[in-house]
């Protein structure tokens, strides 16, 4: 039996020097956590009888000319290579079946790239710089599978095309510039996969679609030049995957449709000028997915009900963004395998069959901005299905569990988990898999303020770790003194209703948004964000004055911290709102830099102290709103990069400052709600003041 040395080796290193197996047999290398990897000459020098080589986990500097010794190599994986070419010896490979160079920054191919005439296997996809593909690329004549997604500079691939009679999958989505494809095209016909999404040769390409008659999948999406598909698309009588979306000028489907029986696919979402659709949909008996995402028009409700309601084996239906869809009738508790049934936004549906809730199949009911629903369906205890984004946690008489481990088979992208004052116990939480769910983006978790727990809220916080797919989280209604780690490490956190929260650990290094709501004992201790996109801080007045302040030092003496001690927070966006505290006491502001926006609400005392304005110099953008203040603030005047200036709803201001003229850099003044104000600008003597002001906006409310 062989050995593991002599058939494969894992690398864990970014550089192998040869001479430490220059004498194993291996068939396998797969380098693995290697961020830059470097290949010199003499690197494989030795493996000569090599058939794998996987360097998908490297970012590849550039292939060594010594690639061309590999005899025997099946296999070659080298996504990402940063350098312009790659070696003609390359093409000495002739064993090679599958090379993968996507996500490289080649400008070009070898030109003799066609003397691999084993090759198979092709993937360039999201290699941006290619422009042309070489000539001898027709004599690729075993290519199965060729992906050029996104290989936005490619021009012209209709050289060399005819020639791969076994090709089988082909990927042009996003190669815009490819504005048509030749008549030849259509001999391809062992073509199984084929997608055209955003690509300009779409249209073209209709005329002789109907050639390729064992087409299986294919994808149009954001084709917006496709006006009509003809009738000869009919033909395509094995097509099993159609993807339309976008399709924005696509008025009419109805002349093939009732012949593409096999479909299982069909997505139209965003069509949004299709008329009726076809009186043959309830004819597509082994539709799965349908999505009609915005797409139908007034009058189509009932009966293209009736129709969707026939289709037995659907599985998946997208109905979302449909303003005239004011009710489902009962035939759709008819449709026992539809798992997935989505109606956000459906804005004027007021009624949902009772009955959907016994439906054993259905696992997910999207209703997010369906605002004149009556009554949701609620689950029969013999099903498990659940309503989202927004999820309600809700325990039973005498229940050991709540239906929280209904989230275990989901995966949104958005997720809100409301009552969680209602689950049982930790383990409740940890067998939703939350961090498996990496479609997920956006979370929030909320308890409600006062309500008795089953579970202490840190316990079963611990327990919801997010993917790291995850991009925003929002957490309400939390009673502990400290949050987990993992709470601080992610890109945009907003906390709300946290009366008893006093520190916040495990912070991130830089955050997209930071929201802190409502949590009047949370202070900022000495490990601060270094860059913060968009600071928000409402009712949280000690955020605002121990922002950089240092805990007890050894002596038992409490220290404050410089700038220099505690570093700076680089924010480009800064809003406060109902703070009681006087400006000047705003610690955060000493410990801010480059801060270019400033929205201030409802504060009464804006004066500061000579220290803080040059925190304060960089603000192009002020806004202050319904703040109980006589006058603007005599630092504005400081703000000589000031390029727009808002004031909402301060009725005591009267005027602005003597001197306004001298904020040279003004371009755009709104003024709103603030009646004695908008008369002193209104004046013809201020008005020359305000002369220098490009666009000037008064609301007399």
């Amino acid at each position: 039996m062989a050995t593991l040395r002599e058939t494969a080796a894992t690398m864990h290193c970014s550089m192998i020097v040869a001479r430490h197996w220059r004498h194993w047999r291996i068939r396998a290398i797969r380098f693995m956590g290697s961020d830059e990897i470097r290949l010199d000459d003499a690197t494989f020098s030795s493996a000569k009888s090599l058939r794998v080589l996987d360097l998908s986990e490297c970012s590849i500097h550039k292939l060594t000319k010594s690639i061309g010794g590999f005899k025997q190599l099946r296999y070659l994986n080298a996504p990402r290579v940063i350098h312009e070419f790659i070696p003609d010896s390359i093409t000495r490979l002739s064993k090679l079946r599958y090379l993968s160079l996507r996500e490289s920054s080649l400008s070009a191919l070898p030109a003799s790239i066609g003397e691999m005439e084993g090759l198979m296997y092709l993937d360039l996809s999201l290699c941006r710089r290619i422009k042309e593909l070489p000539e001898s690329f027709g004599k690729l004549k075993k290519l199965v599978h060729l992906d050029l997604s996104k290989c936005s500079a490619l021009e012209n691939i209709s050289k060399f095309m005819w020639s791969l009679m076994d090709l089988q999958y082909l990927d042009l989505s996003g190669c815009r510039r490819i504005k048509e494809l030749p008549e030849s095209f259509g001999k391809l016909k062992k073509l199984v996969h084929l997608d055209l999404s955003n690509c300009s040769a779409s249209e073209n390409i209709l005329k002789f679609m109907w050639r390729l008659t064992d087409l299986q999948y294919l994808g149009l999406s954001g084709c917006e030049g496709i006006k009509e598909l003809p009738e000869s698309f009919g033909r395509l009588k094995k097509l099993v995957h159609l993807d339309l979306s976008n399709c924005s000028a696509l008025e009419n489907i109805s002349k093939f449709m009732w012949s593409v029986t096999d479909l299982q696919y069909l997505n139209l979402s965003g069509c949004y000028r299709i008329g009726w659709l076809p009186e043959s949909l309830d004819g597509f008996t082994s539709l799965k997915y349908l999505n009609l995402h915005g797409c139908l028009r007034y009058g189509e409700n009932d009966s293209l009900m009736d129709r969707i309601s026939a289709l037995s084996n659907l599985e998946h239906l997208d109905l979302s963004w449909n303003d005239y869809i004011i009710s489902l009738p009962e035939s759709f508790c008819n449709l026992r395998k539809l798992h997935t049934l989505d109606l956000s936004y459906c804005k004027y549906i007021k009624k949902i069959p009772e009955n959907m809730g016994r439906n054993d199949s259905l696992k997910t009911l999207y209703l997010k901005g369906c605002h004149r629903l009556r009554e949701e369906p609620v689950p029969h205890p013999s099903t498990s299905f659940v309503s989202l984004p927004r999820f309600q946690v809700r325990v039973g008489d005498g229940e050991s569990s709540s239906n929280l481990v209904c989230l275990k088979d989901t995966n949104p992208q958005r997720l809100e988990i409301v009552w969680l004052e209602n689950v049982k116990s930790a383990e409740e939480a940890q067998s939703i898999k939350l961090m498996e769910k990496n479609k997920l983006q956006a979370l929030e978790l909320s308890w409600t303020v006062g309500a008795e727990r089953f579970v202490d809220d840190k316990v079963l916080l611990e327990k919801l770790v997010p993917p790291k797919s995850l991009h925003g989280l929002a957490i309400m209604g939390y009673n502990g003194v400290s949050l987990p780690t993992w709470v601080g490490q992610q890109n945009s956190v907003t906390l709300t209703s946290m009366e008893h929260l006093q520190e916040l650990s495990g912070m991130s290094t830089a955050y997209s948004e930071l929201s802190i709501n409502y949590c009047p004992k949370l202070r900022m201790r000495p490990l601060l964000p270094r860059a913060v996109r968009s600071l928000r801080i409402r009712r949280s007045d000690n955020v605002l004055s121990s922002w950089g302040e240092c805990t007890m030092s050894s002596t038992g003496a409490s220290s404050s911290s410089s700038s220099s001690s505690s570093g700076l927070t680089t924010a480009v966006g800064l809003m406060v709102g109902y703070s009681e505290l006087p400006m000047q006491q705003w610690r955060l502001l000493r410990h801010l830099s480059g801060l270019d926006y400033l929205n201030i609400e409802s504060c009464s005392d804006l004066t500061v102290s000579p220290d803080i304005i040059p925190h304060l110099s960089s603000v192009t953008h002020l806004k202050i709103r319904t703040c109980n203040i006589s006058s603007l603030p005599h630092w504005v005047m400081d703000l000589t990069g000031l390029q727009k200036l808002e004031i909402e709803g301060c009725r005591g201001i009267r005027s602005l400052p003597e001197g306004i003229q001298k904020l040279t850099k003004l371009q755009r003044l709104e003024i709103d709600g603030c009646p004695d104000l908008n008369k002193w600008c209104e004046s013809e003597e201020n008005k020359m003041k305000l002369a220098h002001i490009k666009d000037k906006f008064f609301v007399f409310a």
